[in-house]
């Protein structure tokens, strides 16, 4: 990333305001990242009522990097059957040509 496709943004995330430089392509999902989290936070504070603050933010992390663990094993497993189904096709191809 270039110093010229950077942006400097303030961000909002669990009543703290944080000043970010990002890339300037990423400003939409930065934006909405913090966004997901305050609502997270937020959802957390009606339900937990008696947490502190610093809990319903872990407990908001926690629930995001469980979401990316998913999403991880998820890929890793569709990765390793579009192999094995492309090796299938690569073996017919080589028979029939």
């Amino acid at each position: 990333m270039s110093e010229s496709d950077e942006i400097k943004i303030n961000v909002t995330v669990a009543e703290r305001n944080y000043r970010l430089t990002i890339d300037k392509a990423d400003e939409d999902k930065v934006r909405r990242a913090a966004e997901l989290i305050n609502e997270r936070v937020n959802d957390y504070k009606r339900v937990y009522t008696d947490k502190d603050y610093l809990s319903l933010v872990s407990m908001a992390c926690i629930q995001f990097a469980t979401s990316v663990v998913k999403y991880e094993n998820d890929s890793a497993f569709k990765d390793q059957y579009l192999d094995k189904q492309l090796d299938v096709i690569d073996a017919l191809l080589t028979e029939n040509l």
